[in-house]
C-alpha cells in the first residue's frame, strides 16, 4: 500500500513538472526563467552569426566559383574581397565584373562609396582597369580620394582626368605617384621628361623637385615654361639647380644660349652669380644683341679678372661695357660700388665719364668723395672741369683726417669704432669750402695740396660711412637700379642661415646690432657729433653718428640698411651668393620659394607658397603641411618615393583649383 502511494505521489510530481516546463517564461518574472534567458541568449546569438556565416559564405561561394579557373592572383583577390564585403562583392561582380571587383580592391571603402552614390563615376574607373598600372594609381591616391567624398566637383573632375590618361601616363603615374598632378596638368610633356632621365634617378630626382616648386593654381602655363627650359637646356639647367637652386634654373630658363655661347670661359657657378646681378642690363642687351655678342662681354669680364667687381654690383657690366678700359680700371681701383656711384649719383653722360675715370685713378678716395658731393651743384661743375684732378684736394680738405687716424691706430677696430666714422658724414664743411674755392678760383689756387700726403685706404671706411648716411638721409636703397630688394631680402636670407661669422668675426654681430643701432637713434633724435667724437672715442660717439644720419629715417630704410650691411659685412652681394648652395640645405620649402619667387616669375615660372592644406571629412576639419624643417632634399624624396605624401596632395589641390568653373572672364586656362 505504501509503495503504491508512492508511487502515486511521484507521478503526480512529475506531471506538474511537465506542465511548468511546457510553459513559455519570456515575458514571465521569476528567477528561473531569467537564468535560462541568459543561458539560451548566447546560444541563440552564436546560432544566429553562424546562420548568417552560412548564408554569406553560400551567398559568396557563386562568386569564388566563378573564378575558380581564373589566376592564382585574381583568386586571392575574390577570396579577399568575398571575406571583407560579402554581398557586397558579389553584387559589385554582378555588374561590373572582374574590373569592378579590382577597384574595389584598390579603392577599398571609397569604391563601395561610388558604388552606392555615384554609379557612373564608378563605372568611368572600372573602365580605366584594363592594366595594373591604372589600378595601383587608385591605390596610391586611396586616401585622398576618402578626402574628396564630400566633393562632388573636384571629384568628378579627377575621375574625368584619370580615366583620359593614356597607358604609358598611367604607367608614370603608377611608378611616381606623387607626379600625377604635374601628369594632368601637361601630360604628354611630364611623361617625356620622366622617359629621358628615367636611367638616371638622381637627375630625374631633381627635375621633379623643380616641378613640384611649379605652381599649378593658374593652369599649365607655368609648368610648361619649366618644361621648356628642360627640352632645350636639360643637362646645364639640372646642374644650375644643383649649384644655385631654383635661381639658378630660372637663369638657364632666362639666359641658357648666353650660357652656351660662354663655353667653358667661367665656371658655372661664377657665370650663374654673375648674369643673376646683372639681368637686368642682360635683358636690356637681349633687345638688341645676339647672345654670342653678349657672351663675349661676360667672356672679356673673365679675362679681365673681374669677374667679383662686376657681379658685386647690377651695375658692374654696364660699367664695363659702356665705359671700356676706363670702367676695367674704376672697378679694380674701387671695387664693385664704383658702378653704384657712376650711375645711381650722376645721370649727365659727361659726369659719369669724369666720374668713371677719377675712380680710376684714386679708387676709395673717389669713392667717398663722389658719393659725399654728388648732390652738390659747384662740385659737378668741378667734376666736368676739371675731372680727377679735383678729388685730392677736396679729399685732403674733408672733415675728419685727425679722427680716421686715431681709429685706425687702434689695432683691432669693433664693429662701433667702424660705426663711429659716420659722423665724418656729417662734420664740418671743409671740402665743401675747397669746392668753392676751386670753382670760383680755379684748381691752380689749390694746388700747392700735395696728392702724395693722401693716403688712399682711409678713405675705404670713410666711403661706408657716407654712403650709409647717404641711404638714411635720401631714404633709398643703396644698390638701387634694376635689382628689386628682393635679392637683397634674399642675400639677407642666406646670411642669416650662413651666420656671418663665417666670413667676418664680427659680422653676425654687426647685423644684429645695426637693426638696435639705428632703431634706437631714430627714437633718441639728433645730437651733435663734432667734437665729442675725437672726446670720447668712437665706441660712444658711434650711436651719435647714426642718430645724426638717421634723423628723420623711416622703419623701412633702416631695415633696408640693415640687411645692406649685413650684406656687405658678409663680403658684398657676390659672395654671399656665390655661398647660396651652402645655406639650401638648411631654407624651408617656404623659404626657397619666396627667394626665388622674383626671378622664377620673371622667366614664367610662379611658384607654390606650401601653405597648410585644408580638407574636410566627416564634417572635421584635416590639416596637412609640409614641416618646416624640411627643405629640398624632402621635395625630391616625395616626388621618386613609392607612395603620396603631403606634397602630392598640395600638388593634387592646385590642379584642381585650376580646374573648377570660374565665373565668365575670370577663369583659368
Amino acid at each position: 500500500m505504501k509503495r503504491t502511494f508512492a508511487a502515486v505521489v511521484f507521478l503526480a510530481s512529475l506531471g506538474v513538472l511537465i506542465k511548468l516546463a511546457a510553459r513559455t517564461p519570456a515575458h514571465a518574472p521569476g528567477g528561473d526563467a531569467d537564468a535560462e534567458a541568459r543561458v539560451a541568449g548566447p546560444v541563440a546569438r552564436s546560432t544566429a552569426a553562424a546562420g548568417d556565416a552560412a548564408r554569406a559564405e553560400e551567398s559568396t561561394a557563386p562568386l569564388l566559383a566563378r573564378y575558380r579557373g581564373a589566376s592564382p592572383k585574381v583568386r586571392e583577390m575574390v577570396a579577399r574581397l568575398a571575406e571583407r564585403f560579402g554581398r557586397n562583392a558579389e553584387a559589385i561582380d554582378r555588374t561590373d565584373g572582374e574590373r569592378g571587383l579590382a577597384l574595389l580592391d584598390r579603392l577599398d571603402m571609397e569604391a563601395l562609396f561610388l558604388y552606392e552614390k555615384y554609379p557612373a563615376e564608378f563605372h568611368r574607373l572600372r573602365d580605366a582597369l584594363g592594366a595594373e598600372a591604372a589600378a595601383d594609381v587608385l591605390l596610391h591616391w586611396r586616401e585622398y580620394f576618402g578626402l574628396k567624398r564630400g566633393d562632388e566637383t573636384d571629384r568628378a573632375i579627377l575621375i574625368a582626368e584619370l580615366t583620359a590618361l593614356s597607358p604609358s601616363q598611367r604607367r608614370a603615374a603608377s611608378r611616381y605617384p606623387s607626379a600625377l598632378p604635374l601628369i594632368l596638368a601637361e601630360p604628354q610633356g611630364v611623361v617625356e621628361l620622366i622617359d629621358r632621365l628615367r636611367d638616371d634617378q638622381a637627375a630625374l630626382g631633381d627635375a621633379l623637385a623643380i616641378l613640384g616648386f611649379i605652381s599649378l593654381d593658374h593652369g599649365a602655363a607655368d609648368l610648361r615654361s619649366a618644361l621648356r627650359t628642360f627640352e632645350h637646356f636639360g643637362p646645364m639647367a639640372i646642374e644650375a639647380f644643383r649649384r644655385q637652386g631654383l635661381e639658378g634654373f630660372a637663369l638657364v630658363s632666362l639666359y641658357g644660349p648666353v650660357f652656351e655661347a660662354m663655353g667653358d670661359a667661367m665656371p658655372m657657378d661664377q657665370a650663374l652669380v654673375l648674369a643673376w646681378v646683372n639681368s637686368g642690363y642682360l635683358d636690356e642687351l637681349l633687345q638688341t644683341q645676339r647672345p654670342e655678342a653678349i657672351a663675349g662681354h661676360l667672356r672679356h669680364v673673365a679675362a679681365a679678372g673681374l669677374i667679383e667687381a662686376v657681379g658685386g654690383s647690377t651695375r658692374g657690366l654696364r660699367l664695363v661695357v659702356e665705359q671700356g678700359e676706363a670702367g676695367e680700371q674704376a672697378l679694380r681701383m674701387a671695387g664693385p660700388d664704383a658702378a653704384d656711384v657712376v650711375y645711381d649719383d650722376f645721370t649727365d653722360a659727361t659726369l659719369r665719364r669724369q666720374a668713371t675715370l677719377a675712380l680710376g685713378a684714386h679708387g676709395p678716395m673717389a669713392l667717398a668723395m663722389l658719393d659725399k658731393y654728388a648732390e652738390d651743384a659747384d662740385f659737378r661743375e668741378v667734376l666736368r672741369q676739371h675731372g680727377a684732378a679735383a678729388i685730392p684736394p677736396i679729399a685732403r680738405a674733408d672733415a675728419g683726417p685727425q679722427t680716421i687716424a686715431l681709429l685706425q691706430s687702434k689695432q683691432r677696430r669693433t664693429f662701433r669704432d667702424s660705426l663711429a666714422l659716420s659722423a665724418l658724414s656729417m662734420a664740418g664743411e671743409n671740402g665743401q669750402a675747397t669746392i668753392r674755392t676751386i670753382r670760383q678760383d680755379g684748381l691752380e689756387r689749390v694746388a700747392q695740396l700735395d696728392d702724395s700726403s693722401l693716403a688712399y685706404y682711409q678713405f675705404l671706411p670713410l666711403y661706408d660711412v657716407i654712403h650709409l648716411g647717404n641711404v638714411m638721409r635720401q631714404g633709398y636703397a643703396p644698390t638701387s637700379g634694376e635689382m628689386t630688394w628682393a635679392l637683397v631680402d634674399g642675400c639677407f636670407v642666406v646670411a642669416d642661415v650662413l651666420s656671418l661669422s663665417a666670413l667676418q668675426p664680427e659680422g653676425a654681430a654687426a647685423a644684429e646690432a645695426i637693426r638696435a643701432e639705428v632703431k634706437g637713434a631714430v627714437r633718441q633724435g639728433v645730437r651733435a657729433a663734432g667734437r665729442e667724437l675725437v672726446e670720447s672715442g668712437g665706441e660712444a660717439a658711434a650711436a651719435r653718428g647714426i642718430e645724426r644720419a638717421a634723423a628723420g629715417g623711416t622703419a623701412t630704410v633702416t631695415e633696408r640698411l640693415a640687411r645692406w650691411w649685413a650684406v656687405r659685412s658678409a663680403g658684398g652681394i657676390y659672395q654671399v651668393l656665390r655661398r647660396l648652395p651652402e645655406a639650401l640645405p638648411k631654407l624651408s620649402l617656404a623659404q626657397v620659394a619666396q627667394m626665388a619667387g622674383p626671378l622664377c616669375t620673371r622667366a614664367g615660372m610662379r611658384l607654390s607658397t606650401w601653405g597648410p592644406v585644408r580638407f574636410l571629412k566627416g564634417g572635421a576639419e584635416v590639416v596637412m603641411r609640409v614641416p618646416p624643417e624640411r627643405g629640398l632634399k624632402y621635395l625630391s624624396a616625395q616626388m621618386l618615393q613609392a607612395g603620396v605624401g603631403v606634397v602630392g596632395f598640395q600638388k593634387m589641390e592646385e590642379h584642381l583649383r585650376s580646374r573648377r568653373p570660374h565665373p565668365a572672364g575670370g577663369g583659368h586656362e
